[in-house]
């Protein structure tokens, strides 16, 4: 994240954090995959703490409106820590077949849990949203619609 030292923090928010959001999706898309392996999902939940911290660091220039995106972070990071949590559990424990067969297939359900959750963060339009907001777009003031011009004429009646 290269910020300019010239410019003000809300401005250097608008900046970087939407370039930080479409990357941010762009690793989830390629670590959710179907082609990924359940052990490779371990940097994108580091990569989700990042990206979450980093957003409640600017808190004070979005306001409380971006405690909805930070919840919807937080909800996939408690995904991703299920599944690493089964994966640690199932190092530990190795040597007991039954529970290993027990813990394979939580595991996959829980992959597959993050996986529908991660479709329903990423779902249509979601990247395009959390850009427009995090470049201010929420806030920046609109131009008033100028008056209907009045025709010259008769009036209806």
């Amino acid at each position: 994240m290269k910020l300019k030292p010239g410019d003000s923090v809300a401005a250097n928010a608008r900046e970087v954090l939407p370039k930080l959001a479409r990357k941010y999706f762009e690793a989830g898309r390629d670590a959710v995959s179907e082609k990924r392996a359940p052990d490779e999902l371990h940097g994108f939940r580091l990569e989700t703490k990042r990206f979450r911290y980093t957003l409640e660091l600017f808190r004070p220039v979005y306001g409380p409106q971006l405690d909805r995106y930070l919840k919807a972070l937080h909800e996939l990071q408690g995904a991703l820590g299920k599944v690493s949590d089964y994966q640690a559990i199932q190092r530990v424990v190795r040597g007991d077949r039954a529970l290993q067969d027990q813990l394979r297939h939580t595991l996959k359900k829980k992959v597959r849990d993050l996986r529908h959750d991660w479709r329903a963060f990423d779902s249509e339009g979601e990247l395009k949203r959390w850009r427009s907001y995090l470049a201010g777009e929420h806030s920046k003031p609109r131009t008033p619609r100028a008056a209907p011009k009045k025709t010259a004429g008769r009036a209806r009646g």
